[in-house]
């Protein structure tokens, strides 16, 4: 038979390629370096927003080159999504912690809970992400518009859901979907005024006006 044939064989005969140590290394450290990407992207686009955010100065901060910032992220577009899709699923979670962290507790309790995520990123001097980028609109693609409207949109229905669920504690006539509405607007709101004054009044104030709409408060 021709050398051909038996060449053939061979590949046909060959056991299935495994993965060796090194290139599960490989797979991490990349793996590892985009997560420092999105981290130090984030943390620069929560205070300075989207437009500001250079490729060359992200790619200085962690100390890699810019085209290492590319191979992950080809363009600005690809980057935002990824921060909205990271943003959207970390703030999910860290509902569901405070949600669980309240148990079986009031009302009060989870919306003091759900208030304090807001609380945590303005002691950071930082805005939502989420709440930056709209911010910026213009700056998005469809798709990544798509991507934030889906954020606030999921977010309102959780809240909606809180208070569908605690309506006999309410006193506020209003319905939860209405009152989910006014209290993230009401604290995308608060943390963009209360950075460009330097201080945490509207907080506050947003977090009165939500505990005031509870039966117990009255």
């Amino acid at each position: 038979m021709s050398d051909r044939y038996h060449r053939a064989q061979r590949l046909t005969n060959l056991e299935p390629c495994t993965v060796t140590m090194e290139e599960k290394r490989s797979t991490r450290g990349g793996q590892a370096r985009r997560d420092r990407l999105e981290q130090a992207a984030q943390d620069a686009v929560q205070q300075s927003g989207l437009r500001n955010l250079s490729f060359r100065t992200l790619a200085d901060d962690i100390g890699i080159k810019s085209s290492s910032v590319h191979y992950h992220f080809p363009e600005k577009a690809d980057l935002a999504r990824a921060l909205i899709q990271r943003y959207s699923r970390d703030f999910a979670q860290s509902v569901a912690v405070a949600e669980a962290t309240a148990g079986r507790g009031s009302l009060r309790k989870k919306l003091t809970g759900f208030i304090g995520i807001f609380d945590a990123v303005a002691k950071d001097d930082r805005m939502c992400l989420c709440g930056m980028m709209a911010a910026e609109i213009d700056e998005l693609n469809e798709s990544n518009r798509t991507l934030l409207k889906a954020y606030f949109n999921d977010t309102e229905r959780a809240l909606t859901a809180l208070f569908t669920a605690h309506r006999e504690e309410l006193a506020s006539d209003l319905p939860p979907k209405t009152l989910a509405a006014l209290l993230l607007a009401g604290l995308e709101g608060a943390l963009l005024l209360d950075r460009a004054t330097g201080g945490r009044e509207r907080l506050r104030a947003q977090r009165t006006l939500a505990l005031s709409w509870l039966a117990s408060a009255r």
